[in-house]
């Protein structure tokens, strides 16, 4: 299980001469002996090129790894709040977590530069691997294929930090849409529309579809499937039900993902590129690179290795039911003694501004790591991330599939996710009495909001939370946070990038 699409880029740092734009995306020239007139020649420069792509997907420039993930996909929601050692421990990813973020926030930026500088990676490679002839065509459109995935992807999160509406009627403000290499001198890119933006997102995702392999060349890497379920999610952001039923069904008909039946192997090293997974970025512990996550030193306790952020609030920990297998496998008790899968026990301590979170404070257990799996560093945390799980696929296909009055086609899909949960091995037989039993109801609005809880405690701390709730328009449940309607379902535009040109406004209520 090496990773290869990560550690092509050990023998092709010479790439961070052809890639420059990490400060802010596009803000500066190719610089050196390396252009890209000259250095897409073969198939190995192609695949480099590729893998520098991949490397903004892990959430992280060369000289930065930012959480951001955890912080706007978590924190910011009512499944976590902060943590840290106080208050004022990380004082912008408190703001995020109070709904005040500023433009000028490092977190904030750091994104936007993540995201545009994975896109103009991607389309580097998709301008030019088409004209490297010593190559075969099927190798040229696989390339390709996985850049435009890449490049939707990075699309998508902007789109969902920076431009989405506050309802579903695809008219939000939208992001800058970038699908060629432009060179500095045109940094200053208006926005495209949320509607354009989503047309774009599709089209990139069903060419990646049609020219990846169902199985991935080296694992990390994106395949059909994961374009596919990618789509999927696009079609659920924007309501369009009968699409995302049509693409789901199909994705589970193929028979290519199962889900693992012990939950809690799937968050650890022994469950990485599982049945379920359809599609993971990869982190590794290597002394001699940094190629790993701060997630894990983010979010352990403070007791021992760990920052100590990313807290489960008290609110989701009552979300599971009292029996529910998946609230131990996914929220750390003070306290507690948790068994590594080596065997070895250790008892978690929740201090610093956790312990002040609920009765007795509360740690992500699926980023958790014991002592004796520290890693070597504060950027190389083994820990890979899961993006997309087949459980998503089938809590889309239930969602959907209720939405279209296909009731019947919905508790199919949710029940196999509940089955998995209790642990029964789908024998009915084996259900231990009271636990998480199969839903029957098919009236509509009763089973909206149950799929909606399932999807809480199933991705519970996965980093989607906030996200779900803006496109289900249940923002309200964060109004005690502070929360502000027409505002707060977008982050600020980076002060550094309206600095940079006239091109762009400010999203409203960040002026």
């Amino acid at each position: 299980m090496y990773r290869r699409v990560l550690s092509g880029l050990l023998a092709a740092v010479v790439l961070t001469v052809l890639f420059t734009g990490c400060d802010s995306f596009l803000q500066k020239s190719p610089q050196g002996q390396l252009t890209s007139e000259n250095f897409f020649r073969n198939g190995e420069d192609a695949q480099r090129a590729l893998n520098s792509v991949y490397d903004y997907a892990q959430a992280r420039s060369f000289d930065f790894f930012p959480p951001y993930p955890m912080i706007f996909g978590s924190i910011a929601s009512d499944n976590a709040t902060k943590g840290g050692e106080s208050g004022s421990d990380q004082i912008s990813v408190q703001r995020v977590d109070q709904f005040n973020p500023r433009p000028t926030d490092p977190y904030v930026t750091s994104t936007w530069n993540t995201m545009y500088t994975g896109i103009y990676r991607a389309n580097l490679v998709i301008a030019n691997v088409p004209d490297i002839e010593s190559m075969s065509a099927s190798q040229r459109e696989q390339i390709v294929g996985e850049a435009k995935f890449l490049r939707a992807y990075f699309h998508f999160y902007a789109l969902k930090m920076y431009g989405l509406g506050n309802d579903r009627a695809n008219d939000g403000p939208g992001i800058p849409l970038i699908t060629e290499p432009l060179p500095a001198s045109d940094a200053d890119v208006p926005r495209t529309s949320e509607a354009e933006v989503w047309a774009q997102i599709e089209t990139d995702l069903q060419d990646a579809a049609t020219a990846m392999e169902p199985t991935a060349p080296d694992l990390g890497r994106a395949t059909e499937g994961a374009a596919k379920a990618l789509r999927v999610k696009a079609h659920v952001f924007q309501e369009e039900w009968s699409d995302a039923q049509t693409l789901a069904r199909e994705i589970i008909d193929s028979g290519r993902y199962s889900l693992d039946p012990d939950y809690s192997r799937v968050f650890d090293q022994r469950g990485e590129f599982g049945p379920g997974s359809v599609f993971e970025i990869n982190h590794v512990d290597l002394s001699s690179a940094l190629e790993g996550t701060v997630g894990t030193i983010f979010q352990n306790s403070r007791d021992t290795w760990g920052y100590g952020f990313n807290c489960p609030t008290q609110a989701l920990y009552d979300a599971f039911g009292a029996n529910d297998p998946r609230r131990d496998a996914t929220i750390i008790e003070n306290g507690e003694t948790i068994t590594g899968p080596e065997g070895n026990t250790e008892t978690v301590e929740v201090v610093g501004a956790c312990a002040a979170n609920g009765p007795d404070g509360y740690l992500n257990e699926k980023m958790w790591l014991p002592a004796a799996r520290q890693p070597s560093g504060p950027r190389k945390g083994p820990t890979n991330r899961r993006v997309i799980r087949y459980a998503h696929v089938l809590l889309w296909h239930a969602e959907a599939a209720n939405e279209n009055g296909d009731p019947q086609a919905a508790l199919e899909s949710l029940n196999k996710v509940r089955a998995r949960a209790r642990d029964d091995d789908d024998d009915p037989s084996n259900d231990p009495d009271g636990v998480l039993p199969d839903i029957t109801t098919t009236n509509q609005s009763e089973l909206r909001e149950i799929i909606w809880h399932e999807q809480r405690v199933e991705f519970a701390m996965e980093y989607q939370r906030f996200f779900n709730l803006v496109r289900q328009g249940r923002t309200d449940l964060m109004a005690d946070d502070g929360f502000q309607e027409s505002v707060n379902e977008r982050f600020p535009i980076p002060q550094e990038q309206l600095d940079q040109g006239t091109a762009l406004d400010q999203n409203p209520g960040y002026e």
